[in-house]
């Protein structure tokens, strides 16, 4: 983008005491990985986007359905009707509000052994997630990486933000403790207000935006009641016993991994091939049985069956929709199969 275009493309922020043009750089020379791309993610980075920030990787594992669009930005209905991914339709809109800047989008479940490669080059962390274990992984790979981030909760018409450095203060452990009660994935358990969202994103985008342009940020809990419009702020001590930033013990980090699971916080089945492997999708639409299959850049394949719904990677690694463990191995091994006979794939 030719300077003259930037400078007016900003202009309105470029004007601000905080920001200028030496702060509307630094924006755009600024990486930010999102995990997540439902309500809370999208928001954010459709903020950041038209902020400016120059690279955005957005990091899913899931395809918009319906029920995410009232409280869920970025998604269209017919995202919602053909099952997109969405990372991908996700980044699809981020290119057609800035096209000026770098997006990234990443269809795949957050775990021990990706987290620190997805945030390795960010210089901020955004949790898009719906659940505590997630965002606990995240906090412990912050803190083994040295990254700050800033946690997003939401559930009902309440909602809590954080801005979390390790470095200087209390991390996600301190806050939740070591005895936390696992409730699964709130969305579908008590719903969210969009307001909520709304107001919850937008104080983790300034605390975001404060932190790029190098400006003082806010380091209490934000408290947030949507019904009442109140906005409380708490201080978070660090708790001196913590197994994270303190003790640096890592639980999250180090637990194996199962080759068939359930994905955290979510009734998604994620199945791990047997050996390394690459996977060339060019071929797949001539394989018989399925009822639908879609493929994006070919990185990702969507696969509808009878028997279930499936987003395989390029790598082998699958994430299955409503289904059980059994039947979602039987599903997996027939699908390699039919890839094995037309040719298209490569052991490593």
């Amino acid at each position: 983008m030719e300077l003259a275009t930037f400078i007016d493309r900003f202009s309105r922020q470029i004007m601000l005491r905080g920001i200028g043009v030496k702060g509307q750089l630094r924006l755009f020379k600024s990486r930010v990985a999102i995990i997540g791309c439902g309500a809370t993610g999208t928001a954010v980075a459709e903020l950041l986007a038209r902020a400016g920030v120059g690279f955005v990787r957005v990091v899913d594992r899931d395809v918009v359905e319906l029920s995410n669009l009232h409280r869920t930005h970025l998604f269209k209905e017919v995202d919602a009707l053909e099952s997109i991914p969405k990372a991908y339709a996700a980044a699809q809109r981020l290119h057609e509000i800035n096209s000026s800047i770098a997006v990234e989008y990443v269809v795949d479940s957050v775990s021990a052994d990706n987290i620190e490669n997805l945030i390795r080059d960010a210089d901020l962390v955004i949790d898009g997630s719906d659940n505590v274990e997630t965002r606990l992984l995240i906090n412990e790979a912050c803190i083994v990486l040295d990254k700050p981030w800033v946690m997003i909760g939401v559930e009902g018409w309440f909602g809590m933000v954080k801005f979390i450095d390790a470095k200087k203060g209390a991390c996600y452990q301190c806050l939740v403790g070591e005895r936390y009660r696992r409730r699964g994935n709130v969305c579908e358990l008590i719903g969210v207000a969009n307001v909520t969202v709304s107001l919850a994103t937008s104080i983790a985008t300034t605390l975001a935006l404060k932190y790029l342009l190098g400006l003082p940020v806010e380091e209490e809990l934000f408290i947030i009641d949507a019904l009442n419009l109140s906005i409380e702020k708490a201080k978070v001590l660090r708790n001196p016993r913590c197994s994270a930033c303190v003790k640096r013990e890592f639980i999250f980090l180090k637990r194996g991994r199962e080759r068939v699971r359930y994905a955290c916080g979510a009734n998604i089945v994620e199945i791990l091939p047997n050996k390394a492997l690459k996977i060339d999708f060019s071929k797949l639409e001539e394989a018989n049985g399925f009822e639908r299959i879609r493929i994006y850049d070919n990185k990702v394949a969507h696969i509808k069956t009878g028997d279930g719904d499936v987003l395989l990677l390029d790598n082998g690694k699958a994430l299955i929709r409503n289904s059980d463990l059994s039947k979602a191995e039987s599903l997996y091994n027939n699908i390699l199969e039919k890839l094995e006979k037309l040719g298209s794939i490569a052991y490593l």
